[in-house]
């Protein structure tokens, strides 16, 4: 999909689809006549009410302007928020989809007025609504452009942030979707030299006698029960300039999960081949730094990727593993493994001396108890972090609800046989998951981010089809673009 700024003289032309943001009972700056003569007939009379998502299809009868209108409500203007502006464009591009529209020309027509921040957000419910797994036929083809009407100079620039935002959390979504025969751990390391390549990134790949030399054994541990090969992955972004501030992005990328020797159950088990979300959507990040370049910020990204699998060398239950920082793991069970990759992979990001570091992973699944589908969990005992991510989540929409880091979690992962215990049961286990994670932060500040629960979704929702979600991309860049 192509967006694109469009005069308000694009509302008159012969495309296959028109759609109007609509928030009262008038319609305003809009051609005299034909389809909106009849749509504000209609608004007059209340035949339709312009509350949340609620639409209206209008076809028209004679020759000339729009082949079709559809009328979309955003509800009362003091409420609209920009989710509510990308939940609408994405009901937009659906029902486009729907009508085999090629080209569709989106527009509001009531007293809401753009600016740049409501024109980004139209423009990337637009592009996320457009995404489909590549790996079968689909069943409906969104329209290859969207022509957003603005009268801002701005438009074209707000767009193009869009664009780029919208293709790389699709790209994490396509990833989330292949099956893990299709993204082994190599594969996520392709991905990130194809990145660095177009990007003119620094990119590095760390395989197995290089993780040896660095003596990972967190993730050679996990990685003994699979023939595939596990990697640690550097992606740096330098942005021009002296940069402000160091962070460094963390991701699980636990390509397949079968929880090993602690094997899940097979019910839904055909979805672990989403425990490489985290690590998904850091590649996602990385790919949006190279194309927009964002001043201020260097960044790092971190990727641990690994299978966990059972085999004649998996680790077991009981053993005792040294992580790369030289503290010791004890094996409670082998289905809490993500942690121990990434115990080795934050330890490598405090060789980088950042400021910060915010890790992405789907951890567990006692944060999707808590929180659902709704909000990943954030995990931070540093105040000015945590609210910057915060107020990043407010204005992407990408949800996150800070959890408590009390001391008395970290207590209970105390080990008898080792420094820190790997599990400390089902009891408040996202809590003791992330106090497990600060073991290995070198002291810095360090944001967690359950993401178990956002990263996949098993229901259609607007710019969401039935799969991987694209979650953090658009979280991560606020969180850059906004840093000071």
């Amino acid at each position: 999909m192509r967006l694109s700024a469009a005069p308000r003289s694009a509302l008159s032309s012969a495309v296959p689809l028109v759609a109007l943001l609509v928030s009262g009972d008038k319609l305003s700056s809009v051609p005299e006549g034909g389809l909106y003569e009849r749509a504000s007939r209609l608004l007059a009379r209340k035949a339709f009410k312009p509350e949340r998502r609620k639409t209206l299809l209008l076809h028209a009868d004679e020759e000339g302007g729009p082949r079709a209108l559809l009328l979309v409500g955003t509800g009362a203007v003091r409420d609209v928020t920009g989710e509510d502006l990308r939940r609408a464009a994405a009901v937009a591009v659906h029902q486009a989809a729907e009508l085999g529209a090629r080209e569709m020309v989106l527009a509001s027509a009531g007293a809401l007025k753009l600016n740049d921040e409501r024109v980004q957000a139209l423009g990337e419910g637009a592009v996320l609504a457009s995404y489909r797994y590549g790996g079968k036929p689909a069943e409906t083809t969104p329209p290859a452009e969207v022509r957003v009407v603005s009268d801002l100079r701005s438009a074209r620039r707000a767009l193009g942030v869009a664009q780029t935002l919208g293709e790389a959390a699709n790209l994490v979504r396509q990833l989330g979707d292949l099956p893990a025969n299709l993204c082994p751990p190599r594969h996520l390391a392709k991905t990130a030299q194809a990145i660095a390549r177009k990007g003119k990134l620094r990119c590095k790949v760390h395989d197995r006698e290089a993780l040896q030399r660095l003596k990972m054994g967190g993730i050679l541990a996990v990685n003994q029960g699979s023939s595939e090969e596990p990697f640690l992955i550097e992606l740096e972004y330098r942005p021009a300039g002296k940069p402000r501030a160091t962070l460094c992005v963390v991701g699980k990328g636990l390509t397949f999960d079968s929880g090993g020797i602690s094997i899940k159950p097979a019910d839904k088990m055909e979805d672990m081949k989403y425990d490489m979300c985290g690590a998904a959507a850091v590649l996602g990040f990385l790919q949006v730094l190279s194309v927009l370049r964002p001043r201020g910020v260097r960044v790092i990204g971190i990727i641990g990727t690994t299978e966990n699998l059972l085999g004649p060398s998996a680790y077991r239950p009981g053993d005792v593993v040294t992580a790369a920082s030289g503290k010791t793991i004890e094996v409670i069970n082998t289905d809490a493994e993500g942690r121990v990759v990434l115990a080795d992979a934050l330890h490598h990001a405090t060789t980088f001396q950042p400021d910060a570091i915010v890790d992405l992973a789907t951890l567990t699944g006692a944060i999707v108890v808590a929180l659902g589908s709704e909000a990943a969990g954030l995990f931070c005992k540093d105040d000015a972090l945590a609210e910057r991510l915060l107020a990043s989540s407010r204005r992407t929409g990408e949800r996150v609800w800070r959890m408590p880091t009390y001391e008395e979690y970290g207590d209970r992962i105390k080990s008898r046989w080792a420094d820190i215990k790997n599990s400390a049961g089902r009891e408040g286990g996202s809590c003791t998951a992330a106090q497990f994670l600060f073991h290995f932060n070198g002291g810095r500040p360090h944001a967690h981010l359950d993401i178990a629960g956002t990263a996949w979704d098993g229901r259609k929702r607007d710019y969401h089809i039935e799969g991987g979600t694209g979650f953090g991309v658009r979280l991560l860049y606020d969180l850059v673009s906004n840093w000071s």
